[in-house]
């Protein structure tokens, strides 16, 4: 590390590897601190009904046997069933895949940034949004396997959450494609940071013009609780313009299919849902994601901010010993 480190501080490279460490520490803190919102959005973002099952339930005289369709009935489910441990079923390892995530995310964003930079010159909007999605595809072959197994444990009921079991019957349903079923959905969700550090930036722009005006002067930085109302905005609204391929990747991740048989694509669950519940069904868990996306942007960038400046001090320190 100590021979990486000289090499990278004589190349003023250190940024990637602070981006990616501050990231990886305030991704798992983040995802911890939010986990029981996660595993209920999931639950409820799984649940499907066919035509016949709706009808039924209109009818249904027996409440307990009633599946849960709201954030507070799937909490009430969850803590009736497994009591508040089944809140933090499997959250090591949504911290281990935010963690990954983010860590990857930013070391590759830094690089393509540098890159595009190299070979084009100055980084604008569309460019930079552009680079995002390419930094999001860059984790995705680490980060799907991790993500298969974690959708798994949440949704199962009463699953002892043993990871090496799930992967092995991920395995033996679907072979190793099953640890990257509903990858396709990124096609669409790639698009989530596009819009949202598009809209951010259109927003910026209209609120620095209209504080301008009313101070008389030229302002270029927005407050915090300006950056992060309008960055609240500009996530709430990317999550609603992708939701429903957000909840078809949960279900398809959380389907358990018998060896041999065709698991569920993206396009056809989408397709499913509308059929047998409505177009309105696309939606179901949309609230609880947006609220957990917009506190885990928030809680994950604040806590990269601070991390970053003591990994900063940390590396140059430890490079530093490395060149004497």
């Amino acid at each position: 590390l100590v021979k990486w480190l000289r090499y990278d501080m004589a190349n003023n490279s250190t940024e990637a590897l602070e981006e990616a460490l501050s990231a990886a520490c305030g991704g798992a803190f983040s995802s911890s601190c939010l986990y029981p919102i996660e595993i209920c959005k999931n639950r409820l973002q799984a649940m499907q009904k066919n035509k016949s099952q709706v009808e039924e339930n209109l009818k249904q005289e027996e409440k307990e046997d009633e599946q849960p369709t709201t954030m507070i009935s799937v909490a009430k489910d969850l803590y009736k069933n497994e009591g508040v441990p089944g809140f933090y079923k499997g959250f090591q390892y949504s911290a281990i895949q935010s963690a990954t995530e983010k860590a990857i995310y930013f070391w590759g964003y830094t690089y393509i940034i540098k890159a595009w930079k190299k070979a084009f010159g100055d980084v604008g909007t569309a460019s930079s949004v552009l680079c995002g999605c390419l930094a999001e595809w860059v984790h995705l072959p680490v980060t799907l396997p991790i993500d298969a197994v974690t959708v798994r444990i949440q949704t199962v009921k009463g699953s002892k959450a043993n990871p090496l079991q799930i992967l092995a019957n991920i395995i033996r349903e679907s072979g190793i494609k099953g640890l990257y079923s509903g990858w396709t959905a990124y096609i669409v969700l790639c698009l989530k940071p596009a819009i949202t550090y598009g809209l951010f930036d259109t927003l910026k722009k209209l609120i620095l013009k209209r504080n301008s005006a009313k101070r008389g002067q030229d302002v270029k930085v927005l407050t915090a609780l300006e950056a992060f109302l309008i960055g609240a905005v500009a996530r709430a609204v990317a999550t609603i313009a992708v939701f429903p391929y957000t909840r078809a990747k949960v279900i398809v991740k959380s389907s358990q299919v018998q060896p041999g048989e065709k698991p569920p694509s993206i396009a056809g669950t989408v397709s499913r849902i509308v059929k047998n519940e409505g177009f309105l069904s696309l939606y179901q868990g949309c609230t609880p994601e947006v609220t957990r996306g917009v506190l885990s942007a928030a809680i994950m960038l604040a806590v990269k901010e601070k991390i970053a400046a003591k990994v900063r001090q940390m590396l140059r320190k430890q490079a530093a010993i490395g060149l004497k």
